[in-house]
């Protein structure tokens, strides 16, 4: 109820982005409860695995791509962890490139996102069963979800803080620690991701079918 939701078209020329490895979304997760996705006509999108794995995923046709975000971690006490993504000009992203080219289709990359909060004054903290996990209340302490939102776009300096971005940039590497202890990550990577202003999470997307 009058959670802060956001749909986000976002789109990329592969006409002139269109090259082998080349990143139209930097390694980054969401910071909001679930993001849901439409299936793109071009493949790129890739997310990390507990174990560390990188896997390309597939949308099948008629399903949407379902994320979890930094807020759904929370109310889970990290059972279900925001993970990292990003989206990458691959051979298989080329290959489809061709194709649309030879059918007279745009080369456009759209992604139709809906990014969904929770409401600014809920409070978000471990729910049920998950308050119980060893450590749960201590690493999710109680927090307003709109005050959440606001931390995390100040450690990217997306919003101006009290102090300055390099303050805020300071608390990258303890929060690099916590992401690279609980997804298998390298904190160099982790750290580079929060500095550089990718803001965005997902676990592991699953695919559910439409109606």
């Amino acid at each position: 109820s009058q959670g802060p939701h956001l749909l986000a078209p976002t789109g990329s020329d592969l006409d002139c982005n269109g090259r082998l490895g080349a990143v139209l979304a930097g390694y980054h997760y969401d910071l909001n409860l679930l993001t849901v996705h439409g299936r793109s006509r071009f493949p790129g999108l890739f997310v990390w695995l507990r174990d560390g794995r990188r896997v390309a995923v597939r949308i099948p046709a008629g399903c949407l791509l379902m994320q979890a975000g930094k807020q759904l971690e929370w109310l889970t006490g990290g059972h279900i962890m925001a993970g990292m993504h990003e989206v990458v000009v691959t051979e298989a992203t080329l290959a489809a490139v061709e194709a649309a080219r030879a059918a007279g289709r745009s080369t456009w990359r759209i992604s139709s996102t809906v990014f969904t909060h929770c409401a600014s004054d809920v409070t978000l903290q471990p729910l049920g069963p998950y308050a119980a996990r060893e450590g749960a209340r201590e690493a999710y302490p109680p927090v307003k979800a709109g005050e959440q939102v606001q931390r995390e776009l100040e450690a990217i300096c997306l919003r101006k803080a009290t102090a300055s971005c390099n303050a805020s940039a300071a608390a990258a590497p303890a929060a690099a620690s916590k992401l690279e202890s609980s997804s298998g990550l390298g904190a160099s990577n982790v750290t580079s991701s929060i500095n550089s202003g990718n803001n965005s999470s997902s676990a592991t997307g699953v695919a559910i079918g439409s109606r």
